[in-house]
């Protein structure tokens, strides 16, 4: 075996980097898929590539005629011909999928999902899932000349069946004419390609080669400039698809590698084991058997981090796995995060490799480590496709085959084992993961049953939520169950997939029959609310499985009103629902990216209802490289503040205070007059639709966190004795709010163009001056009345708004603004049914998702203003309480673990009564006030020890 350059792993891996068999091109038998979008002329596919004078094709015209041909030695022989007016797409309008400027159209753009099958049987093909045409092994051209609708032969097929992932029910049924067509031994094996003639423009989507067995050999989106894998093209730009100008062939190279490799290996132990522990990671996602068993629940490993820069590896108690005597150790391996994750994520860019070392003390002493090297063996898994996006084919029946492929016991001599190949190393630096693992956590079951149409099975399991379905079925082998997953259903009852955007989300599963079988997915998630249930197996039982990072509660808030404990709900959901091993901005859609705006935002928040501490020190880690605007990057500066705050954490606010200083002296280099004019702003405010209706007040918000981010910095300095940088970073601090007050400030209270947004957030951040802070408030309160009362802020000024709504003597007005039912707010969205949070006001917007985190930032404001739990020092060690009490609200509860204990603060009015019960954990004081409706602080008693604590007072005026 070739010796491969080998980067060092740590030198106490004796291991090396494996992966199963290399991807190959030379393709004979394939069905082909790909979503082609015509903008000029027409458009070629070609597979069985040899060079550019040898090769089979398909050629479609704009004007709906579809041929298969080939060309040897360069010379050209259609084989057959159709007219496929009607089956494709005509579009005009310009949707998302279409690029081209109107100007540069020919007239209107033509596009059409094209499937291809070639075997030596014969070709067929399809558009948009009807039979277009075909030729046979016997020279018969078989539907050629198929007019704009032609009804099918009532679903009688032609040609072979392939595999578990054909879809394909409606052929054409029309006179036969004679064509030539080769023997299977001329069947040429090769590559695939695209190519335009001159006055043809064309964007090619959704590539998908598979085998007849339904095995993907290639899946490609084209979302990545650096990951294309073509010989010519250009990532499309909107955002997927490989565009070819006029003249282009575009030959694949060097094609995604899709496979599921298991690799094993064998050994003995001699004598009793003391302790034994697995350390692994792998690029894509990994399972990790030891004699057949899982050593614990976590899913979807490794974490995703920036790849070329840092890897967390998993470390696993092994010891109750190992025996005496003979065992194994197995890794199956995903996808995970390959090139068709989003080009917005971190990815890798090359074929999937594991790296592992178990480590063995017998009773003797004696100390035994086996690691990944060029002795494991390797096969196909029975996961036929594995894609984040677009979920499973997993086929039964193999699965079935390869029962018990990770003990000692399996018999490997099938011939279907081979040796593994050795990988090139990564470039990132191995390092143990600190963060708590994905888990599946507690089961949901359906609510309800709906049935759209016959034979289709629609389940509502009544919340939106991340993870997949697990399932029951029973039926003969190659049976077929499909699973396709969405947030929202038409009024019909069936899913409507609108928010899952190019994400395919469908899970299938074949059985190998003989009785009841269980499937879940491994390598793949979903977000959903509803699973639509079809195929020929009978489904005994479904259950929905959240799966997210292994986060416990550590805070509750209740209260009377109803609504606002939907949206604590909500929000709590929402948060939860986006723990992948990043913080993501949604769950559901082609991106599940490392969102840092949206995390920042909704940081505080997250804190008081989880234990977030782990989590966040790894996120830290993976943003420290970025050095872009404050709304996004400036993540690095806030996030170690809070859990500092939060926790006491000194240790990490220490470690990243590097990089806290390093982005504010970046800004300061970058904006010398102080005025920062990049970013997003506060984004997403309610909005008719438009990309640039999302951004609002780029520059007013983005100084306004400059500022506060260079004050952060300052108090950093000052909590690590760094008493020169935190005079520094004072002076930068008040050279930015000087700098924003010029500019930003145009009288009267009001600052920048005078929405809701440029005024919460001078108030919230500290930049409002004392003698313009009531004339500030005062617009903000005529801003929110010019919007009929509802809020109309994004997600900088919605964490801020009720802050600052309390903190001014107008919690009523906050109150109302949290409760109102009609749009735009929470409890409009509530009403349509929202049981997450969504990524636009309106319901179906340019915005997707219907579970994005980023206005769950509010939710700080129910523990520190509601029911008024405040930290006076890092860590609680001194408390305050001060709940706001807003007319109209009879009572309200915060509970907190601290790294002290609980703390509660709990009140409830009767009349002008309130009584308010504290409860202080040990170690800890706690200064007990209530804010009065005029603004005024009635302190109820300072420094009060630990233990539970009784007031009352009489409220009036509210």
């Amino acid at each position: 075996m070739e010796q491969m350059k080998v980067r060092a792993l740590p030198e106490d891996w004796p291991a090396r980097w494996i992966g199963g068999t290399k991807q190959e091109t030379a393709w004979t038998e394939i069905a082909l898929e790909v979503t082609v979008t015509i903008e000029s002329g027409g458009a070629h596919i070609l597979y069985g590539v040899q060079d550019e004078s040898n090769y089979d094709g398909c050629e479609l015209t704009e004007d709906g005629i579809a041929s298969l041909y080939t060309v040897v030695d360069g010379q050209r022989q259609v084989w057959a011909d159709a007219d496929v007016r009607g089956l494709g797409q005509t579009v005009t309008d310009g949707p998302a999928y279409v690029t081209a400027e109107p100007a540069a159209r020919t007239g209107a753009v033509w596009k059409a999902a094209v499937r291809i099958e070639r075997s030596p049987t014969g070709l067929r093909l399809f558009i948009d899932g009807r039979e277009a045409c075909s030729v046979t092994e016997t020279g018969t051209d078989v539907g050629a000349g198929l007019a704009a609708g032609d009804e099918a032969n009532n679903g009688e097929a032609h040609g072979i069946s392939w595999g578990a992932t054909g879809m394909l029910t409606e052929c054409a049924d029309n006179d036969a004419a004679e064509r030539l067509y080769p023997s299977p031994a001329l069947l040429r094996p090769g590559t695939i390609a695209f190519r335009t003639e001159i006055g043809q423009r064309a964007v090619f989507r959704e590539l998908r080669v598979f085998d007849p067995m339904g095995r993907a050999l290639c899946v490609h989106r084209f979302y990545d400039p650096s990951c294309i894998g073509f010989t010519a093209g250009e990532i499309d730009r909107s955002g997927n698809g490989l565009r070819l100008e006029p003249d282009s062939y575009a030959r694949c190279e060097t094609p995604v590698a899709v496979d599921h490799p298991l690799l094993r290996r064998t050994f003995e132990v001699s004598e009793a084991i003391v302790r034994a522990k697995v350390r692994v990671y792998a690029l894509g996602w990994y399972e990790l058997l030891v004699n057949g068993r899982k050593l614990d629940d976590r899913v979807l490993a490794p974490a995703n981090t920036p790849y070329d820069k840092r890897m967390l590896y998993d470390e696993y108690d092994a010891t109750a796995a190992i025996r005496q005597g003979a065992n194994a150790i197995g890794l199956s391996l995903g996808n995970g995060y390959n090139i068709n994750y989003s080009r917005w994520g971190w990815k890798w860019k090359r074929d999937k490799a594991a790296a592992a070392v178990l480590e063995l003390e017998l009773a003797s002493g004696q100390k035994l480590t086996i690691g990944t090297d060029a002795s494991w063996r390797t096969t196909d898994g029975p996961l036929l496709m594995n894609d984040i996006y677009d979920g499973e084919t997993c086929d039964g029946r193999i699965a079935k085959r390869l029962e018990g492929w990770a003990t000692a016991l399996y018999d490997e001599t099938d011939g279907n084992w081979r040796s593994v190949e050795l990988a090139e190393a990564p470039e990132g630096v191995l390092l143990p993961n600190p963060q708590p693992p994905l888990r599946p956590q507690e089961a949901l079951e359906p609510v309800q049953t709906l049935q759209p149409r016959p034979g289709v099975a629609v389940y509502d399991f009544g919340q939106n939520i991340s993870g997949w379905a697990r399932i029951r079925v029973s039926g003969a082998a190659g049976a077929q169950i499909t699973l396709r997953y969405s947030e929202l259903i038409d009024e019909s009852g069936a899913i409507d997939p609108w928010t899952n955007r190019n994400a395919r989300a469908t899970d299938r599963y074949i059985l190998h029959g003989g009785g009841e079988e269980r499937y879940e997915p491994s390598f793949t998630y979903h977000g959903f609310r509803y699973v639509e249930v079809t195929g020929e197996a009978v489904l005994e039982a479904i259950e929905a499985v959240p799966v997210r990072a292994d986060v416990r509660e550590s805070g509750s808030f209740r209260c009377a009103e109803p609504l606002l404990e939907q949206i604590q709900s909500n929000l709590r959901w929402s948060v939860l629902n986006n723990l992948a091993s990043i913080p993501t901005d949604c769950c559901q859609r082609d991106e599940r990216t490392p969102c840092m705006m949206d995390s920042a935002v909704v940081e505080e928040a997250a804190m008081f209802n989880f234990d977030m501490r782990d989590y966040y020190v790894k996120w830290l880690g993976d943003i420290r490289y970025d050095m872009t605007n404050p709304d996004w990057a400036g993540d690095k500066v806030t996030l170690p503040w809070y859990l500092y705050q939060h926790y006491g954490d000194e240790a990490t606010l220490a470690a990243s205070y590097p990089a806290m200083r390093e982005y504010v002296d970046h800004l300061a280099a970058k904006y010398p007059d102080a005025i920062v004019t990049d970013g997003f702003g506060d984004w997403c405010p309610p909005n008719e639709d438009g990309w640039e209706q999302y951004f609002r007040e780029v520059s007013l918000v983005n100084t306004a966190l400059y500022a506060q981010q260079a004050a952060v910095v300052a108090s950093t300095a000052q909590v690590l004795g760094l008493h020169d940088d935190q005079a520094q970073y004072e002076a930068l601090a008040a050279r930015v709010r000087e700098a924003f007050h010029r500019r930003f400030y145009v009288g009267d209270g009001v600052y920048g163009s005078g929405t809701q947004t440029s005024q919460v957030l001078p108030l919230a951040l500290g930049l409002v001056g004392e003698a313009y802070v009531d004339a500030a408030v005062a617009h903000l309160v005529r801003a929110i009345a010019a919007a009929d009362g509802h809020l109309d802020t994004g997600i900088y000024a919605t964490r801020y708004l009720v802050d600052v709504l309390a903190d001014h003597g107008q919690i009523d007005l906050a109150y109302r603004l949290l409760t109102r039912r009609t749009y735009p707010s929470f409890g409009w969205q509530i009403d349509q049914g929202a049981t997450t949070l969504w990524e636009q006001w309106s319901f179906k917007g340019g915005m997707h998702s219907h579970d994005h985190a980023m206005f769950a930032g509010v939710g700080a404001s129910f523990y520190t203003r509601l029911a008024g739990i405040r930290a006076l020092e890092p860590g609680f060690e001194r408390i305050a309480i001060r709940p706001y009490a807003p007319a109209g609200l009879a009572w309200a509860q915060g509970e907190l673990t601290t790294r002290h204990g609980r703390i509660v603060s709990s009140w409830r009015r009767e009349g002008q009564r309130l009584t308010l019960e504290v409860e202080v954990p040990p170690g800890t004081s706690a200064d007990v006030a209530l804010p009065l409706p005029g603004g005024e602080l009635l302190e109820l008693a300072r420094e009060v020890g630990p233990g539970c604590h009784r007031y009352e007072a009489v409220v009036t005026g509210s």
